[in-house]
């Protein structure tokens, strides 16, 4: 049976993701990657992440055993999420649209944002899917573009951290310069340079001078994608 780290290898290369890619994707460093993928780390603490990263079964992707591709998947983060509150699901987050995300902080003149559906987590459920203890100030969008293929396919629910309206540290954001909304991969140069990039290498990356994006207004930082994917039969 193969290992941990000869699937994850074999999976990166049939998908096409580099290491590098993978660590942007679940918020850690290369290295890290590159140490499960050589078996220096047997036992991950982060295989859950990793697995829906790349949309396989986490207990495949760790053991070898059961199905590659998530046919149950969905059944225990059920109990972590549901559409409705009860006593369990009390912790609500509202999905907006992207415009209606850009109202938050007052970017675009819509007083009341449509909600177009409210999901409702367990305190497990809002700690392991959204890695935060509180749901203020976070919301779900559905991205509208490729630009940050792979680490973000349009039409994934990502939770938006409406709080961080400043540059906060190296990551995805969703702004607006000029007029016009962004989302993209932002880093800040020694030089004052803000770098805009796309992990979709389709899209090219700008630069953003520093005077440019203190009239950047930010609408919040990108915290994690929804690992739950529907299909339209």
């Amino acid at each position: 049976m193969q290992s941990l780290a000869e699937r994850l290898e074999k999976e990166l290369n049939r998908q096409g993701i580099s290491m590098y890619a993978l660590a942007k994707m679940i918020n850690v460093s290369q290295p890290a990657i590159a140490k499960i993928v050589k078996g220096e780390t047997r036992d991950p603490k982060n295989i859950v992440e990793i697995a829906n990263a790349l949309n396989v079964n986490p207990h495949w992707l760790k053991t070898g055993e059961g199905s590659r591709e998530i046919t149950t998947a969905i059944s225990p983060i059920t109990s972590l999420v549901s559409n409705n509150e009860d006593e369990e699901h009390t912790y609500q987050i509202d999905r907006l649209d992207v415009q209606a995300a850009a109202a938050i902080n007052g970017i675009t003149n819509q007083d009341y944002p449509d909600i177009i559906q409210s999901i409702y987590f367990s305190k497990q459920g809002l700690i392991e899917i959204v890695g935060k203890k509180s749901t203020d100030n976070v919301y779900l969008i559905t991205v509208p573009t490729d630009s940050m293929a792979p680490t973000i396919n349009k039409g994934d629910l990502v939770f938006v951290d409406t709080k961080i309206d400043y540059y906060d540290t190296e990551g995805i954001y969703i702004f607006s310069l000029n007029g016009d909304l962004y989302i993209k991969r932002l880093m800040r140069l020694p030089t004052n340079v803000y770098k805009a990039i796309s992990d979709n290498k389709l899209y090219p990356e700008f630069d953003i001078s520093d005077e440019l994006f203190n009239t950047a207004k930010i609408v919040g930082k990108f915290i994690r994608v929804l690992p739950i994917n529907a299909k339209e039969l």
